[in-house]
């Protein structure tokens, strides 16, 4: 017969939000330079031939992708705020916040 799994840690620590909250970003940030990287090949397209529809339809559907993911970065950043004012509300500690444990993940 068998047991039930009994997590030794809390699901969503502090240090596992801080950590897919990295890798969020990280992914985000890379989905957003291809988006760029692709947007100017097909700048250089329509550069050679102005006719070009398809090229000028892809640019835009690269910059669609480049701003969604930025929202998408914004939309975590939101979250997580949201996230440790409820925190902070909820208990009055000292416990270092998320906000001190995320500074290391923009740079």
């Amino acid at each position: 017969m068998p047991t039930n799994y009994i997590l030794k840690k809390p699901a969503m620590d502090p240090n596992r939000i801080q950590k897919i909250s990295k890798k969020l970003l990280e992914e985000c940030t890379e989905d957003r330079n291809l988006a760029l990287e692709a947007y100017r090949y097909f700048r250089e397209m329509v550069d050679e031939n102005p006719r070009d529809t398809a090229a000028k339809s892809q640019m835009v559907d690269c910059l669609k992708l480049a701003q969604s993911s930025k929202n998408n970065i914004v939309k975590l950043v939101d979250l997580l705020i949201k996230l440790e004012t409820t925190k902070s509300q909820g208990s009055e500690s000292s416990e270092s916040s998320i906000f001190s444990q995320l500074d290391g993940i923009s740079s």
